[in-house]
């Protein structure tokens, strides 16, 4: 439990550690089990109808009236909002989990540096654990957020809604809310651990492989927003 808490004050300590000591099953499950209940809170409080028809305005599908109406009338129920939400979140997150874990392990392979799997998840997970911050924003925001509030309006520590407020159709909508002021945090603590596991004296190969992901993902997104 006391890496909970150092692993804020003192990562170096912590992820020292995780070479020989490999972990990842409680900062998993925080992170995990935060953003189940997170996502069933919201949906639980959310007008699930309003819900369904920005969903749909934002994919940008051509959509009559009659549809809409139809949706209005027969969409699905705040149980079925709440049960997918939550669970769609949780496993969306356990699958990122485990592809960097295996990123770190391919990683490892390509630096020369031996890594099991175990080793990669356990990096991942841990240094994962600032987005805990933005979970518990989310959590907060819930209990006093109006029926028809979106979620992305809740994630206080992306650069919408931060610093822009872009309209749901707008093709940077899903960079916006996705880009986290807290990937710079996770990403220096992933670099971190890297550094100390390879004993490298210099920062700029740790740095590389702690950045790529969140690289590639992101230019992925920017990329896509500027061919729509």
């Amino acid at each position: 439990m006391k890496d909970l808490i150092d692993i804020f004050l003192q990562p170096s300590a912590v992820l020292g550690r995780l070479k020989d000591q490999p972990n990842f099953f409680l900062p998993l499950l925080l992170i995990v089990g935060l953003t189940a209940v997170a996502s069933y809170l919201y949906f639980d409080r959310v007008d699930a109808a309003w819900f369904m028809e920005r969903s749909i305005a934002a994919s940008g599908q051509d959509v009559s009236e009659k549809d809409l109406q139809a949706i209005r009338a027969n969409g699905p129920s705040s149980g079925m909002l709440k049960w997918t939400g939550s669970i769609g979140g949780s496993v969306g997150i356990l699958v990122s989990f485990l592809a960097f874990g295996l990123y770190y392990f391919l990683a490892g392979k390509v630096t020369g540096l031996a890594l099991s799997y175990k080793q990669g998840l356990a990096l991942a997970a841990w240094s994962a654990m600032p987005t805990l911050i933005s979970t518990i924003l989310l959590l907060v925001g819930v209990f006093g957020m109006s029926p028809q509030t979106p979620i992305e309006s809740l994630v206080l520590t992306s650069v919408d809604p931060m610093l822009v407020q872009l309209p749901p159709e707008s093709p940077w909508k899903g960079l916006a809310t996705s880009a986290s002021f807290l990937a710079i945090w996770t990403t220096w603590l992933a670099a971190l651990g890297w550094k100390l596991w390879s004993q490298a004296k210099q920062w700029p190969g740790a740095v590389v492989v702690a950045a790529l992901p969140t690289v590639l993902i992101y230019g992925g997104m920017a990329i896509k927003a500027l061919l729509n």
